[in-house]
C-alpha cells in the first residue's frame, strides 16, 4: 500500500505539471487505472479522481467500465455513475459516446435497482435524448418502484417534455393512487407552474387522512413563485381541515414562511397564520408555568414527526444536523431563553445556522445551511438532512435567509404540549434521566424501507440477506430516547408490520473484540457483518477496522418489552478502538 501511495503521488505530480497540456489532466492516473495494478482498496479513490478532473475521453473509459458488469464491484459502479453525473453538472463534461447507457436503463439487463436509479439520474445530467424511449417505459411501467418512476419522470422533464407531460396527465387520473398523483403534480411543476398548482389543489382536496402531502408541497416550494401559485389555487379550492394541517406542517418543516401560502393554508387548518409574539412579561409567565411541565411527555412531543424537531436537532448525538445539538441545552440555558427560542427562533439564531436561499437560472429554489463551497458548486444541507449540490454557474440569485426552525411551531401545539416540551428541553444535559450520554450505545438506527414480504415472513438465508438487505436495502432513520431505549411500536406503526429490520453502524479505528449487550435478545435475529450470531446476548465478536454493521430482524410479537437497547463494550485487556455511528 505504501508503494502504491508513492506511485500515485508521482502520477499526481506529473498530472499537475501537465494540467494545462491537452488532452488530459489525469493522463498518468488513467494509465495507472488501465494497467490493472490498482489495489481494490484504492480503486474508488482513483476512479473518483479521474471523474473529478478528467476530460471527456477519460470519462468515456470510466463509463465503459461501469457498463461492463464484470469490471467494477457493484458499489463502485454506483459510485462511479454518481461521479460521472457530478462531472456533467458541475464541470459540464461528459463522454461523447453515450449509447451504452440504454443497457443500464433496461431492468432486464440491469436488475440492480440502485444502479438503475443512478443511471437514470446520469441520463438527466447528460440530457441524453437517446434515452427518452427507455425512460418513458420506466415511467409508465406499473411494476416500476416509486423511486424509479420518480427519477424517470424527472429526467423526461429535461429530455422530452412532451412525453413527461403526457405521462403526468395520465397519472393525475382519479383511479391512480395518491403517490402517483402527487408525482404527476411534481412533474408538472417543472413544465407548467399554473397547471401544477391547479392540479395540486385538485389532488389535495381529495386526499385521505393517511395520504402524505409532502411531495406535492415540496414540489411547489421548490419552484420560483410556486408557493404563491399554490396559495392562489387553494383560495378557490379550500382543503379539508386535516389535509390543510398536514400541508401547513410540511411548509413549516421545510423551514419556509411564504406568507402567500401560509395565509391561505392556516385558516383552512384552523390555526393562526401569524407566529405568536410574546412580551417579556409573557415569556416570564410561560417560563414559570413550564417548570411544572412533564419532561417524559415533552420528549414524546419533541419526537413527533409532524413537528420535525428531530429532523433538525440531535439529542444524545442522534438526529438532525442542521440545527444546534440540544444534548446539553438544559444545562446551559435558562427557561426564559428556551421560551424565546421556541416562539422567536430568528432572535436566537447562531451564525453557523443562518440559511442560504438560492434561486437557479431554471427557476428552482433551494434553502438550507451552507456546508461547503468551491469555485464549481455550493453545497447546502436542507431540513431533510439531504445535501444539495448547486453548480455556481447555475445560480441566479443567492440571499441570506433566517432560521430553518418553523416560525409557527407553537400554533401546532396545545398549551400543555408546549409546557411539556419546554420542560423536556430544560432538563437535557442535567444529571439524571436526561444526562449526556457516556456509553457506546446505539441512539441512531437505520430502518429497512419497504422490505419484501418474504423477508418479513421468515428469516432469510445468507445469500438473500446479503443481496436483498446488505447490498440492495434502502434505509431510513430511527432514533432512541435520550436514555437509549428505542420505541419499537413507533417503527412497527410506520412500517405497518410487527416485523422489521434495523441496522446500527460502528466505526472501528483499531480492530479487535467487542461485546454486545442487549436489554433482551428475545425476538431478535442478529447479524454482525454477514455472520449470524447464534447467541447474541453478551456475544463477543471480532470487528475489523472500518465501518461495520450490526443488523437486526425484530419480531415485536416475540419480545417481552416494547423497547430495544444495544450497548457495545470493550472486553477487559482489549485494545479495540471504536465509535458507534450517530447523526441523522
Amino acid at each position: 500500500m505504501r508503494l502504491f501511495g508513492v506511485l500515485l503521488g508521482v502520477c499526481l505530480a506529473a498530472s499537475s505539471l501537465a494540467a494545462a497540456d491537452p488532452p488530459s489532466a489525469v493522463s498518468s492516473v488513467l494509465k495507472l487505472l488501465k494497467s490493472g495494478k490498482v489495489p481494490p482498496a484504492r480503486m474508488g479513490s482513483v476512479v473518483e479522481m479521474v471523474c473529478t478532473r478528467g476530460n471527456e475521453h477519460d470519462l468515456a473509459y470510466v463509463f465503459e467500465q461501469v457498463v461492463d458488469e464484470k469490471a467494477y464491484a457493484p458499489e463502485l459502479r454506483r459510485l462511479a455513475l454518481g461521479w460521472l453525473k457530478d462531472a456533467a453538472v458541475t464541470r459540464k463534461t461528459a463522454p461523447a459516446e453515450q449509447s451504452a447507457l440504454a443497457k443500464l436503463l433496461n431492468p432486464e439487463t440491469n436488475p440492480d435497482t440502485l444502479l438503475l436509479q443512478k443511471s437514470i439520474e446520469l441520463a438527466e445530467a447528460w440530457r441524453n435524448a437517446g434515452a427518452a424511449r427507455e425512460l418513458g417505459v420506466l415511467a409508465r411501467a406499473a411494476k416500476s418502484p416509486p423511486e424509479i418512476r420518480d427519477a424517470a419522470l424527472s429526467a423526461l422533464v429535461v429530455i422530452d417534455t412532451a412525453t413527461a407531460k403526457s405521462i403526468a396527465q395520465d397519472l393525475l387520473a382519479d383511479s391512480q393512487p395518491f403517490s402517483n398523483r402527487a408525482l404527476a403534480v411534481a412533474t408538472l411543476s417543472g413544465l407548467d407552474l399554473p397547471a401544477s398548482a391547479a392540479a395540486a389543489a385538485f389532488v389535495l382536496k381529495s386526499a385521505k387522512p393517511e395520504d402524505d402531502p409532502s411531495a406535492i408541497i415540496d414540489a411547489l416550494l421548490d419552484r420560483e413563485g410556486g408557493a404563491a401559485a399554490l396559495g392562489e389555487a387553494l383560495k378557490s379550492a379550500p382543503l379539508p381541515q386535516d389535509v390543510a394541517k398536514l400541508s401547513l406542517r410540511r411548509v413549516y418543516a421545510a423551514g419556509r414562511s411564504d406568507a402567500a401560502l401560509i395565509d391561505v393554508l392556516a385558516p383552512q387548518a384552523g390555526v393562526s397564520a401569524k407566529p405568536v409574539k410574546l412580551s417579556k412579561e409573557e415569556i416570564a409567565a410561560l417560563a414559570s408555568k413550564a417548570e411544572n411541565g412533564d419532561a417524559a411527555r415533552g420528549e414524546l412531543v419533541f419526537r413527533r414527526s409532524d413537528l420535525s424537531c428531530m429532523k433538525c436537532h440531535a439529542v444524545s448525538k442522534a438526529g438532525g444536523q442542521i440545527g444546534p445539538d440540544l444534548s446539553a441545552v438544559g444545562a446551559n440555558s435558562p427557561m426564559d431563553y428556551l421560551v424565546n427560542a421556541l416562539f422567536d427562533p430568528d432572535a436566537q439564531i447562531k451564525e453557523a445556522f443562518v440559511t442560504k436561499v438560492v434561486t437557479t437560472l431554471e427557476g428552482r429554489v433551494f434553502q438550507g445551511i451552507a456546508v461547503d463551497r468551491t469555485n464549481e458548486k455550493l453545497t447546502l444541507r436542507n431540513t431533510d438532512g439531504k445535501l444539495i449540490e448547486i453548480p455556481v454557474a447555475d445560480i441566479d440569485e443567492e440571499v441570506e435567509g433566517k432560521s430553518l426552525m418553523p416560525k409557527g411551531l407553537p400554533t401546532l401545539m396545545t398549551e400543555a404540549e408546549t409546557l411539556d416540551l419546554l420542560k423536556f428541553l430544560s432538563v437535557l444535559g442535567r444529571p439524571g434521566d436526561y444526562s449526556i450520554r457516556t456509553t457506546q450505545r446505539f441512539q441512531r438506527w437505520r430502518v429497512l424501507a419497504q422490505p419484501k414480504p418474504e423477508l418479513l415472513a421468515e428469516i432469510p438465508n445468507l445469500v438473500i440477506f446479503e443481496t436483498q438487505i446488505l447490498d440492495q436495502g434502502k434505509w431510513g432513520s430511527a432514533y432512541g430516547l435520550v436514555n437509549g431505549n428505542l420505541p419499537l411500536a413507533e417503527i412497527a406503526q410506520s412500517q405497518k408490520s410487527e416485523r422489521f429490520y434495523l441496522q446500527g453502524e460502528v466505526e472501528v479505528v483499531e480492530a479487535g473484540p467487542v461485546t454486545l449487550q442487549f436489554d433482551s435478545p428475545e425476538g431478535l435475529t442478529v447479524w454482525v457483518g454477514k455472520e449470524t450470531l447464534a447467541s447474541p446476548q453478551g456475544a463477543t465478536v471480532e470487528l475489523a477496522a472500518g465501518r461495520q454493521t450490526i443488523t437486526l430482524r425484530v419480531d415485536t410479537a416475540a419480545r417481552p418489552s416494547p423497547m430495544l437497547k444495544l450497548e457495545l463494550t470493550r472486553p477487559d485487556g482489549a485494545s479495540t478502538q471504536f465509535q458507534v455511528v450517530d447523526g441523522q
